[in-house]
């Protein structure tokens, strides 16, 4: 009854429960030995998590990897350009 509840969207929830939910999360899939850091990536505004050991503070894994990130972004600028050529 909840799950279809949810899919009709009639549960709501408040913003601290929201975090308080993620925060959960976070805490269940570190190990351990690994942090979790969570960022944004300046030019295409997607979520970064970065793997991190404890110790040491070594980046493990990025995820998606921020040179990928950044080869997207200077795709979008290049198509931006070609776009703006045309005009």
């Amino acid at each position: 009854m909840i799950k279809q509840a949810e899919l009709q969207g009639d549960v709501t929830i408040s913003d601290h429960q929201l975090v308080k939910a993620i925060d959960r999360a976070i805490k269940n899939m570190q190990g351990p030995n690994t942090s979790l850091e969570f960022s944004v990536h300046n030019k295409t505004k997607e979520i970064m998590v970065k793997v991190l050991n404890k110790d040491t503070g070594e980046v493990i894994r990025e995820i998606p990897p921020e040179k990928t990130l950044d080869f997207v972004a200077k795709m979008w600028k290049m198509a931006g350009l070609l776009v703006d050529e045309r005009r």
